[in-house]
């Protein structure tokens, strides 16, 4: 049960500050142009220097395990293959399907993996998590510049020098790459910056479930619920059954499975409700995502887990 509260105790104030965003929208103390420039100023601001802090923090090197890295990178990959050559069957708008797509394979492993590992391994199984971290952040980000770049527009197709124009401006990989230089490089920054970093870094996540929460509306699920009960399946249920069953086979075990199936289980990052909102996808769809597969990822994270354990495999 400690998993479960830990779950619990993890996931309910992200909850919590998406219901303050929602209630502050209705008694009108934030209204859309507040969270449109607050979006853009966690964008471009906030979540680059939060990437850069968590990045530039970890040390990495110690524990790179070729095969699990390999593994880790190769499977969100090819996840991202698959959705784009189903889903426009069964999705019809662009904007939609860029929003299911990013929504269904990017989890928020920044924010709740590394804790989770830590719980559950301690310090020192942590390792494996912290190996896949700044790696997986980058692929995230490149694959989300990709994935909405296609998709936006009346024609999904590959704009070549639309995305790499994207990967090259956006504040995410920059941030991203930044701190992977730092954190392999033996610089360090002065104390005061060091703190500034820090405290900017730490506005990212509250204030972008805040204004996830002022962009909900229950009038704007309409049309959207199949989608969004289709993205929380395969996010929170398929995509962990069958990608865990996959490293068990490969002979994965204690932390390093752990981390995997933590990776792939996570609920979507918030982040992807502001890169869709500031590349011109369906932000309502990502926001509801988001905060779908926040609710449900306590129980499949502890179902997971305790079956996991119960089996002896982490």
């Amino acid at each position: 049960m400690s998993v479960f509260w830990f779950a619990f105790n993890g996931i309910t104030p992200l909850i919590l500050l998406v219901l303050l965003g929602f209630f502050l929208k209705q008694f009108k103390m934030i209204d859309q142009t507040m969270i449109d420039k607050t979006t853009s100023f966690l964008f471009k601001v906030a979540f680059p220097v939060a990437l850069f802090n968590s990045i530039n923090k970890i040390e990495i090197s110690e524990y790179f395990n070729p095969g699990m890295f390999i593994f880790a990178i190769g499977t969100i990959v090819g996840i991202v293959a698959i959705l784009m050559l189903i889903l426009p069957r069964f999705v019809k708008g662009n904007k939609q399907r860029g929003a299911m797509v990013q929504g269904i394979y990017r989890g928020n492993y920044l924010l709740l993996g590394y804790p989770l590992a830590q719980n559950l391994f301690g310090e020192t199984g942590v390792g494996p998590t912290a190996m896949l971290l700044p790696m997986v952040i980058f692929t995230y980000n490149v694959l989300a510049v990709f994935v909405l770049e296609y998709y936006r527009g009346e024609e999904a197709r590959v704009k070549y020098l639309k995305v790499l124009a994207g990967l090259v401006k956006n504040p995410l990989i920059i941030g991203a790459i930044i701190g992977a230089i730092f954190s392999w490089s033996p610089w360090s920054l002065p104390l005061f910056l060091s703190r500034a970093i820090e405290d900017v870094g730490k506005i990212a996540n509250p204030m972008a479930l805040i204004m996830l929460g002022g962009q909900f509306s229950w009038s704007r699920l309409e049309g959207r619920i199949s989608l969004l009960a289709w993205a929380i399946s395969l996010r929170e249920f398929v995509i962990p059954t069958l990608t865990t069953l996959a490293a068990v086979a490969l002979g994965f075990r204690g932390p390093e499975l752990g981390a995997l199936f933590i990776l792939f289980a996570s609920p979507t990052a918030v982040t992807s409700f502001i890169m869709a909102k500031t590349m011109n996808s369906d932000s309502d769809l990502a926001s509801q995502i988001v905060l779908g597969t926040t609710l449900i990822s306590g129980l499949s994270l502890f179902l997971g887990i305790y079956i996991l354990r119960a089996l002896a495999l982490i």
